[in-house]
């Protein structure tokens, strides 16, 4: 039997990083040696019963690999009928493996901010349905929202790829912070330095 109240993380790796050159969840982090992918599922575990990262096809083998010895992180594939339909697919797919966590919060998180830190995090997992503002843009891929499955399928079986639609349906909330830098998505490589 699962707790009533548990986080659950979902870490979107399968973007196709094309502007970045190369794919981002493999990127190597100068300070540590460690892949993006593994930063950013390292910074959701203190808060997470179970991490799930979202793949797409091509590489999702290599973060099998990556995570073969972590039991907290399961590495989940884009489904094949909704495979080009972004962050959406990739969390619909989540969420397919994750019926026993339906009372959990899903604390999402893309792999391509390296400067968002556990103080940000932890301010999220205390918002249940919320998403991240700063003065500048809403991220809506930094959220934290109830199991969803269904009406993903819904929004999905109607051609609509926007994470935005997805909040809309949950009229999940803006929560604002104020530290501009940690929200940061990376895009391209020069944006690093």
């Amino acid at each position: 039997m699962k707790k009533e109240n548990n986080n659950v993380g979902i870490v979107l790796a399968g973007g196709r990083s094309n502007r970045f050159g190369e794919p981002k969840a493999f990127f190597q982090d100068e300070a540590t040696g460690k892949t993006w992918v593994e930063l950013t599922v390292s910074k959701l575990m203190p808060f997470c019963e179970l991490v799930f990262v979202s793949a797409n096809h091509e590489n999702y083998q290599k973060l099998v690999a990556i995570f073969r010895h972590h039991s907290a992180v399961q590495v989940i594939p884009d489904q094949i009928e909704f495979s080009d339909f972004g962050p959406l697919g990739g969390i619909y797919a989540v969420m397919i493996h994750a019926e026993a966590y339906q009372k959990a919060n899903f604390l999402i998180l893309p792999v391509d901010m390296p400067f968002l830190t556990s103080k940000e995090i932890e301010r999220l997992e205390a918002h249940p349905n919320h998403f991240a503002k700063t003065a500048q843009a809403s991220h809506y891929l930094v959220s934290n929202v109830p199991f969803s499955q269904e009406i993903l399928y819904n929004l999905l079986q109607n051609e609509q790829h926007k994470v935005r639609a997805l909040l809309e349906k949950l009229q999940t909330k803006p929560l604002v912070f104020k530290n501009e830098l940690a929200f940061r998505n990376i895009n391209r490589q020069n944006e690093l330095f």
